[in-house]
């Protein structure tokens, strides 16, 4: 598959809709003449084949235009989150080493001691500017290397993954394929457009196949819902979170969702089947599971239905099979060539993709993942996953949030540390002890249950168990 994605954005017809913003209905043929005069600025500044080129730029079309036009010529991206602090925004920018930073140039001012990098600038837009830089550092990377995607980061700095235009090409042809993507389906991202999930799920995809994306206004869960109703939204991408807020939303401003049927993907983290069928109930908005990660570009397997006790079936052409320790192992043509500061060999072994996750087939061959092997805790040669507890706990009205990890014991090697967001500030933990002792075998129910305002979160909506640790090593601390 040598077929890039211009190639295949070129192909649909010029009067569809590709991007919808703030009212105005962008076609791909005006998407295709904007970016191809930007990819024309980025020759004359310097941009070459290969060249990294590094995006810090708001969620709208400009960010779009700039895909497309690095597509065209051939080069490499990274996106930056505007949210991160400038330090943060500094570090990513000397870590990438682009030669071309696409810049909203109210941003630029985020850019701090790398200013003194920029070798030229120049105006394409209002929006864009378009910076040069001379930096010292030279990564290594395959040459057909598209796009630089960040880890979000559970366990240490979020790592930097390669990923090839075939890559994006093969999972959006088969992802599409699964979901039995009708055309013209109009889809939004409840999380951001910069994540590998959007990119790889949905933005790109739907550049190939021609199909609208619609862009919020903003990520608040009332822009969300206003882009849904408005837009007649019809399939959606969003972590457990992004849905419970939709729910939320809709319970307090007593609204509804108007569109009579929509899809939607779950990722980032599981989410309670009572959930699942609620949200249908009273949305009409269909939830199915579907597993993957950065390495692997954010889709390796898919279900269509609503049972989340799985995540379904690996996509047609991906092989999946879990190995003796019952590591899911993962041998796909999606799989990244590498990392930004070294290579996957100690991930790689005879062509599987060693993923961390513990997993196990059912009898119909569908994909069930129990946990993180890291995040596994052996209380007394008791292995527990911390997730089978917090999947438990989503089903429990006394409990908006939770985050479970193992600690050290001298009793037990380890034991079982619950934290819990509680819905009433009044709630008993012998109460929430009572609801799991229904659920779980009694080595499961957490020897300790924290009450805590809010659980730690990366922005795919997965538990940050360091900074729990961290936090629970303090609160013995000042009990000593």
């Amino acid at each position: 598959m040598n077929e890039d994605i211009f190639e295949f954005f070129k192909r649909v017809k010029a009067g569809r809709i590709a991007v919808v913003y703030k009212g105005d209905y962008i076609s791909f043929g005006e998407l295709a003449k904007i970016s191809e005069q930007l990819a024309l600025s980025l020759k004359k500044i310097g941009c070459k084949k290969s060249a990294v080129v590094g995006f810090l730029l708001k969620e709208s079309p400009e960010l779009i235009y700039s895909l497309l036009a690095v597509a065209k010529i051939g080069g490499a991206f990274f996106s930056i989150n505007v949210k991160y602090p400038k330090r943060t925004i500094q570090e990513v920018i000397l870590r990438t080493a682009p030669q071309i930073l696409i810049v909203d140039p109210l941003l630029i001012s985020k850019l701090g001691i790398v200013k003194n990098k920029i070798k030229k600038s120049v105006r394409f837009s209002s929006r864009i500017h378009l910076l040069s830089f001379e930096l010292d550092r030279k990564i290594s990377r395959e040459k057909d290397t598209f796009a630089i995607l960040f880890t979000s980061g559970t366990t240490d700095t979020p790592k930097g993954v390669y990923h090839r235009q075939q890559d994006f090409i093969f999972v959006g042809e088969r992802s599409f394929s699964a979901w039995e993507i009708k055309q013209q389906e109009r889809f939004l991202s409840c999380i951001p457009l910069f994540s590998a999930a959007t990119l790889g799920c949905i933005l790109i995809p739907s550049l190939c196949y021609g199909q609208t994306l619609v862009l919020p206004e903003g990520r608040g869960t009332m822009s969300l819902v206003k882009a849904v109703n408005e837009e007649k939204t019809s399939f959606i991408i969003g972590t457990p979170t992004s849905f419970i807020k939709i729910m939320r939303f809709l319970d307090e401003t007593n609204q509804k969702i108007l569109v009579k049927k929509i899809r939607g993907t779950v990722t980032g983290a599981t989410i309670a089947s009572s959930f699942v069928q609620q949200m249908e109930e009273k949305t009409g908005i269909e939830l199915y599971p579907h597993y993957g990660m950065t390495e692997l570009l954010a889709v390796t397997s898919v279900s269509t239905h609503g049972d989340f006790s799985t995540v379904g079936k690996p996509l047609k052409d991906i092989n999946l099979q879990i190995a003796k320790n019952g590591e899911v192992l993962v041998k796909s043509p999606a799989m990244s060539s590498g990392y930004l500061e070294n290579n996957l060999s100690p991930l790689v072994k005879d062509g599987w993709f060693h993923t961390k996750d513990n997993g196990m087939l059912d009898k119909n061959r569908n994909l069930k993942i129990l946990g993180r092997m890291d995040d596994m805790v052996n209380r007394g040669g008791n292995n527990i996953y911390p997730s089978e507890i917090e999947n438990v706990l989503k089903e429990c009205r006394f409990i908006s949030c939770s985050g479970v990890i193992g600690v050290p014991d001298p009793t037990y090697g380890e034991k079982v540390v619950a934290f819990v967001v509680p819905t009433d500030s009044h709630i008993r933990r012998e109460k929430i002890r009572a609801f799991l002792s229904d659920r779980l075998p009694v080595f499961k129910i957490p020897d300790e249950i924290i009450f805590i305002k809010r659980i730690p979160k990366t922005e795919s909506g997965k538990v940050v168990r360091k900074e729990l640790k961290l936090g629970y090593a303090k609160l013995r601390m000042k009990s000593n």
